[in-house]
């Protein structure tokens, strides 16, 4: 999580150089996470419809009524032309819809999700007969079927159905005192009956669908009294309506959409702009050289001090003697405090030929002229070998390690095998950070051994510990050491350790090894401080490389690796390098 941080960050710091890209940025993330944020946050819940047939059923009845066969009695009901002519007439004015229901949003939908019920009306034409069809399960439609309820269109629209007598049931059993004339013939002369319900439309109040889920829903109606054309053909509406409402949702048709919907143009211009932004950056950096952007000076410069931050200065360093060919730019990184004895002790050859990198303020002495320059924050992370089975430390387990209290890993949760302390020596700026912040200003102790592969602490020490002089040979001597322990720089521990496969960094309380980690109590950090004899003089390749150092490229190869600025491209800085050493 912390390299993708790191890695937006340094892409920002890109766009940011130039003022449009960084509107065209904004405009982007606006286009991209607006339909999301509609989709997903505020109308997250959808239901989408579609009526995939709305016709009569299409039986034509003129050749039924050939009378090529001889005439009818229209007063005898059991002549089969005069039922077969009624059967015809009835179907003339009958019709079917056929709706198509899903949830195409990202959550399920419950009953209580709606503030108004889902219903389907359709004009002045009666329902026969209802069901449900391909539904995504059996229980899907069970629970539909058994929860329609049917109404009429409005308030003394026809009969109303009583409150207990309104679902699928009840329309069958009228469907048959419907058919029951047609086809058995008039029912023999009773006490008068009241008038049948005429129903026109049906409520789903109980509605509950999961994601992706979807069911058809089929009705038969009925268009009472329709009227013929001149053909002879009787014509039927097609009046359809739907109803519903959902609280943070949107009961959608989906014929009502169009071929260019908001969030699809949103989507195209979000990536259209992405390639004017991407050719924006890229031809910026390919249409000129990087020459005119850096302030070259001559001479030689030798920086000396942290090993811990020898991977990013490195490339830093070369990409100016790149541009500035008569620079020429040594690096001896073995140490801060070696670094800064040299320093003050008037090592250098000229008075701006030294800057010594340390981790941390200055702890080696006092010294009346020294500057301090904030690059970066460093982060640290405790390393032990993949034969520990160790993936978290406190810090007063890490003290009780280091002072002696253990001597294996099983003591700790981990497997049977002997602790073994790698270490930096005393000329380590690293050391001291880790003194300082973990062991609580106590010393990580004395070397006692030379290679780390007893099986148990000499009889004159606590511990099996060893010293070596720079970080590459404390994760060297960890990932080849069965229970090995040691520090370093969290960006090279991870990258190595996804390298090797042989040791991990551990988390310090559950908390990782990340800049990010440091506001929620992150104890193992610093910031690394380039010190100079004096300030640099105004032109010199050391105040040029100091500039080069607080740049556009630097901080952005600087947030990649990992290790966050001190200064951002405003020149302000970083509240983590605020505190004066």
């Amino acid at each position: 999580m912390g390299g993708v941080l790191t890695m937006a960050q340094a892409i920002a710091e890109l766009i940011a150089q130039r003022q449009e890209n960084l509107f065209i940025g904004v405009l982007i993330i606006v286009l991209v996470t607006t339909p999301i944020a509609d989709r997903y946050f505020i109308r997250r819940r959808r239901i989408d419809y579609r009526v995939l047939y709305n016709s009569k059923i299409g039986l034509n009845p003129v050749a039924l009524r050939d009378d090529a066969s001889g005439p009818s009695d229209p007063d005898d009901p059991r002549d089969p032309r005069r039922r077969l002519s009624l059967y015809a007439d009835l179907l003339d004015r009958m019709s079917i819809v056929i709706v198509r229901v899903r949830n195409t949003g990202g959550y399920d939908i419950e009953p209580g999700d709606f503030g108004t019920a889902m219903s389907f009306t359709f004009g002045k034409r009666v329902i026969w007969d209802a069901r449900i069809s391909d539904a995504s399960s059996d229980e899907l439609r069970r629970n539909i079927r058994d929860g329609m309820e049917f109404f009429s269109q409005a308030p003394g629209d026809g009969a109303q159905a009583a409150d207990d007598d309104k679902g699928i049931r009840a329309v069958r059993r009228l469907l048959g005192d419907r058919l029951r004339p047609i086809l058995l013939g008039p029912a023999p002369s009773g006490p008068d009956k009241a008038a049948a319900p005429e129903w026109h439309g049906v409520r789903l109040p109980e509605l509950a669908l999961r994601r992706r889920e979807k069911f058809k829903l089929v009705v038969v109606l009925h268009e009472p009294g329709a009227p013929e054309d001149r053909a002879g053909q009787r014509k039927i509406t097609k009046d359809f309506d739907v109803r519903g409402a959902i609280h943070s949702g949107v009961v959608k048709n989906e014929k009502d959409r169009r071929r260019i919907s908001w969030p699809r143009a949103a989507f195209a211009l979000g990536a259209l702009l992405a390639v004017v932004l991407v050719f924006n950056v890229v031809g910026a950096s390919l249409g000129s050289s990087p020459e005119p952007a850096v302030r070259c000076a001559s001479g030689h410069l030798r920086l000396e001090g942290s090993s811990a931050f020898s991977e990013p200065l490195g490339f830093i360093s070369g990409e100016y003697t790149k541009a500035c060919h008569s620079a020429a730019i040594d690096l001896r990184l073995t140490g801060s405090r070696a670094g800064m004895h040299d320093l003050i002790d008037g090592g250098a050859p000229a008075p701006d030929g030294l800057a010594v990198l340390n981790d941390g303020p200055n702890t080696t002495g006092p010294a009346a002229d020294l500057r301090t320059h904030p690059v970066a924050v460093i982060v640290y992370g405790v390393i032990v070998s993949d034969s520990t089975g160790v993936t978290d430390l406190r810090a007063d387990q890490i003290r009780d390690v280091f002072s002696g209290r253990f001597h294996w890993w099983d003591q700790l949760g981990g497997r049977h095998v002997p602790i073994r302390i790698v270490g930096r020596d005393g000329e380590s700026g690293t050391r001291q950070i880790l003194q300082d912040k973990l062991l609580l200003g106590r010393s990580e102790g004395a070397a006692s051994s030379t290679e780390c592969a007893e099986q148990s602490p000499p009889p004159h020490a606590a511990t099996i510990r060893c010293e070596l002089r720079t970080t590459g040979e404390v994760i060297d001597k960890v990932a080849t050491t069965p229970g090995g322990i040691g520090y370093a720089d969290a960006p090279t521990a991870k990258t190595e350790a996804a390298r090797r496969q042989t040791f991990h960094v551990v988390t310090l309380g559950g908390r990782l090894p990340e800049a990010t980690s440091i506001a929620q109590g992150y104890p193992f950090w610093t910031v690394e401080y380039l010190y100079t004899a004096g300030d640099p003089a105004p032109g010199s390749l050391l105040r040029r490389f100091i500039d080069y150092l607080g740049g556009a490229g630097a901080r952005a190869e600087l947030s990649v690796r990992g290790y966050p600025p001190c200064i951002d491209r405003n020149g302000d800085r970083n509240p983590l390098c605020a505190s004066p050493p």
